[in-house]
């Protein structure tokens, strides 16, 4: 029987709902699982396939029929039941004009503090909209049309689209790839330096290849921006999120140097899946000069107040002790240890190379030997495997024979993933075979 002839047909198996129709007839995963892994209360379960459907995703509007969503960058877990249940009280009660209380701020310094060892002063912190909306308002605020803004690519695809969106010029500074991981090229930076350059992007940790970045780097990108009068806006959205025992730097913690030249645009929405919840962003900015300019744009544009749900699951979220994020992180590292171990244990998809992630649920597929053009190895993917993932080519120059694959989902969605793509790679290989 053709595997997607199955997923039809066969009897759901070890899932509490069903994702869409065509997922029908998922297996339990066969992947072994570690049992420091597993939850640590009966209030959440990973392996809890959920019915998106009605919930206006962006991520399921893409995948149609049978096909996996496993391209933009939200979850496909529950989030913390203690925010949960913050939303649901705080519901009950009026919901009214809202000041932003000293307890978010307390919070969110509170999480820096424990969690990443950044102690921050009060008046550095303030809410904002969503991570991207603040950044774009940054480059609204310390740069001109026609001045260019640095990203260090392959890197989300936004910084650009909005770079020039906004009338910036992005100038890109790949980074090195070292055959199994990456660096940034700071003599790329020294040649593409000229006085028009304003500001320079940082995603930290690095969306999509997945890097905490050292201390030690961030130091001395603050060195080389403080010596060229270049503002450093740093997108940290994915922190929460270190793996396989990394440790994620603030970028403003990294240096003195660092806080002067630097600002931070971070929240809760990654770590506890609350991508609808644009406004639980905040921003951190040492510096009392760029403070003061970036806070008076935000609020000349009454974008510097933030939504009463945005502020409960913030501060529900920060208060409490993360034994679902932890728990989270350990089921992640699950999620992409059986995706590695299939990819190499198979015949068919040695081809594909998973480059292990530091951070987050975002898996960077290096797909180069399988020698496709960009445009078929997107067919091979999205058409034939049934997968839709991020085309690497949207990230800039060396995106080039890459894919992003969420891996935020039950295990057994990462599995039948896989499959699929076996499937797919295996009548690349043998096109005339009858293959079931």
């Amino acid at each position: 029987m053709k595997r997607r002839s199955f997923l039809k047909t066969a009897a759901a198996a070890g899932a509490a709902t069903i994702l869409s129709p065509g997922l029908a007839g998922l297996t339990a995963s066969s992947c072994a699982k570690d049992p420091a892994a597993g939850p640590a209360t009966s209030d959440w379960n990973f392996d809890e396939v959920i019915d998106r459907s009605g919930t206006w995703s962006i991520k399921y509007r893409r995948a149609e029929g049978d096909k996996l969503a496993m391209w933009i960058a939200d979850m496909d877990f529950r989030t913390d039941p203690v925010v949960r249940e913050a939303l649901r009280q705080r519901l009950d009660t009026v919901m009214g004009y809202t000041f932003t209380p000293d307890e978010y701020y307390e919070a969110v310094a509170g999480w820096l503090r424990t969690q990443h060892g950044f102690a921050v002063e009060r008046e550095w912190l303030s809410t904002c909209p969503g991570v991207i909306t603040s950044i774009n308002q940054a480059y609204l605020t310390f740069t001109r049309p026609g001045d260019k803004i640095v990203i260090q690519t392959p890197v989300y695809d936004h910084f650009r689209m909005y770079i020039e969106r906004l009338g910036r010029i992005p100038v890109e500074n790949p980074l090195l790839w070292k055959g199994d991981h990456y660096e940034m090229d700071f003599e790329g930076l020294d040649r593409l330096y000229d006085r028009t350059v304003k500001a320079l992007v940082l995603c930290n940790p690095h969306n999509p290849v997945g890097i905490t970045w050292p201390r030690e780097t961030l130091a001395s990108l603050a060195d080389w921006c403080a010596q060229h009068d270049v503002l450093v806006i740093s997108d940290e959205i994915h922190a929460d999120l270190a793996l396989f025992g990394h440790e994620y730097t603030p970028f403003c913690h990294a240096s003195e140097t660092a806080a002067r030249v630097g600002m931070i645009f971070s929240g809760p929405t990654k770590s506890f899946n609350l991508a609808g919840l644009s406004g639980t962003a905040w921003c951190v900015i040492p510096d009392p000069v760029k403070r003061a300019q970036y806070l008076a744009a935000l609020h000349a544009a009454k974008l510097n107040e933030a939504a009463v749900p945005s502020l409960v699951a913030t501060i529900a979220a920060y208060t409490h002790e993360p034994l679902w994020l932890n728990d989270l992180k350990k089921y992640l590292e699950g999620n992409i240890t059986c995706l590695e171990e299939r990819l190499k244990a198979s015949p068919e998809t040695r081809g594909i190379r998973a480059v292990r992630p530091q951070a987050s649920f975002l898996l960077w597929l290096d797909c180069r030997a399988l020698g496709l053009p960009q445009e078929a190895l997107m067919a091979l993917f999205n058409e034939k495997a049934g997968v839709v993932v991020n085309n690497g080519a949207s990230y800039g120059m060396g995106g080039e024979g890459f894919v992003r694959l969420n891996i935020g989902c039950p295990r057994i969605i990462v599995e039948e993933a896989f499959h699929r793509i076996e499937h797919a790679c295996a009548r690349l290989i043998h096109p005339d075979a009858m293959i079931e």
